[in-house]
């Protein structure tokens, strides 16, 4: 009998930085949506319903004011060579499905990586001469 063909692109292995970047981004995008919508919602208020607009009426904003992440992972450390440069890296798997019965992976070997994303104010930015 063939074995099946794993095809790791489904996987997703891919440097801890680059996993955390996306995640960030990801939330940014659903953050953005939201804002979008709302204000969609309230253009459309002040030109269907002026009056309501008039008297101070706004629609509802939705915002995340945190977000936790746990994700459940397969940890890899690698050294790489690469165009005559050497180096380490942590690659990061998530730990699902897939990827445990493709690769017959137990679930004791797995990390837990926990992120927490806060919004903060922005930065003051100084004109120093």
């Amino acid at each position: 009998m063939a074995e099946k063909q794993i095809d790791f692109s489904e996987i997703l292995i891919v440097p801890l930085a680059q996993m955390i970047m996306k995640i960030g981004e990801g939330v940014a995008e659903a953050q953005r949506a939201l804002d979008t919508s709302a204000l969609e919602r309230q253009n459309s208020l002040q030109n269907n319903y002026p009056a309501l607009s008039e008297i101070g009426y706004n629609v509802t904003w939705y915002h995340m004011p945190e977000v936790q992440v746990e994700l459940k992972m397969a940890v890899h450390y690698e050294k790489i060579e690469k165009d005559n440069t050497k180096g380490t890296g942590l690659f990061m798997t998530p730990f699902n499905a897939k990827y445990q019965k493709s690769l017959s992976y137990t679930a004791e070997g797995t990390s837990t990586i926990k992120l927490r994303i806060v919004p903060v104010p922005p930065p003051i930015l100084s004109n120093v001469t």
